[in-house]
């Protein structure tokens, strides 16, 4: 009994001060709820446009392997015609080689006639029809150094 007079008096005193602090707490949770509100929309704009820059670089990101995939297929193709290029090159200088072996042995064997001057029948062959001489016109001695036919042929 004492304990419920006790309980009595207490709700009796704290009554006038029950109702303003209810009151200020049904404030603030509606001021709390109305924030979050805010701040929920808030949110969900951001993920939204962070989905969207989200879903343009995946596009960009596929772009990219798509322009790196025909890049890295260029860059094979273009070292496989560097690879033909060097064997044929590689050929014409073992081609070559041999030619030159060729012509080393065969001035080995020829007569010591191949380093004189040619005679001038031979450069009037080699003049025929070109612009060096276009008018067939000589007089004294050709460009070998020897005399001129006195027929004019040589």
């Amino acid at each position: 009994m004492a304990k419920e007079m006790i309980g009595e008096a207490l709700k009796a005193k704290a009554a006038p001060y029950l109702l303003p602090v209810i009151g200020t707490l049904v404030v603030v949770a509606a001021g709390a709820f109305w924030w979050l509100w805010n701040d929920r929309d808030r949110l969900l704009q951001k993920t939204a446009h962070q989905s969207q820059l989200l879903s343009q670089a995946a596009n960009a990101s596929r772009e990219n392997l798509l322009a790196i995939g025909s890049l890295t297929a260029a860059i094979a193709w273009r070292d496989q015609k560097a690879l033909e290029r060097q064997d044929r090159l590689a050929k014409r200088e073992h081609e070559l080689a041999h030619v030159r072996a060729e012509l080393e042995e065969a001035m080995k064997d020829a007569p010591d006639c191949v380093n004189q001057p040619w005679p001038d029948a031979v450069f009037d062959i080699m003049r025929r029809d070109t612009v060096l001489d276009p008018n067939r016109v000589r007089s004294g001695a050709g460009t070998s150094g020897l005399v001129a036919a006195p027929d004019g042929k040589n």
